[in-house]
């Protein structure tokens, strides 16, 4: 295992058509790539921690995402208005 960059360092990420297309769906939501990436690693990991702590994954496997929850849009909306954290934020 590595470990990740210092806070503050650049993180270098190869693109490839399958990440540039996931990027442009995110990017149409007006976000940038930088937060793109950063809003999905942040989802990701807060699966990774919920799995480990309820026990459904031993701590340090990967566990296999099945299904995510999106909560009904109203005009005007932001997630953070909607109560739920930003990206960078931890429960």
């Amino acid at each position: 295992m590595s470990t990740p960059p210092l806070p503050g360092k650049g993180l270098s990420v190869k693109t490839d058509q399958e990440l540039h297309d996931d990027l442009a769906v995110m990017m149409a939501a007006g976000m940038t790539a930088s937060a793109a990436v950063k809003h999905a690693v942040s989802l990701i990991a807060s699966a990774y921690r919920q799995a480990w702590a309820a026990g459904a994954v031993p701590k340090g496997e990967q566990p296999r995402i099945i299904a995510y929850q999106v909560g009904r849009y109203a005009p005007g909306d932001t997630a953070s208005e909607a109560g739920m954290p930003a990206p960078h934020q931890r429960r």
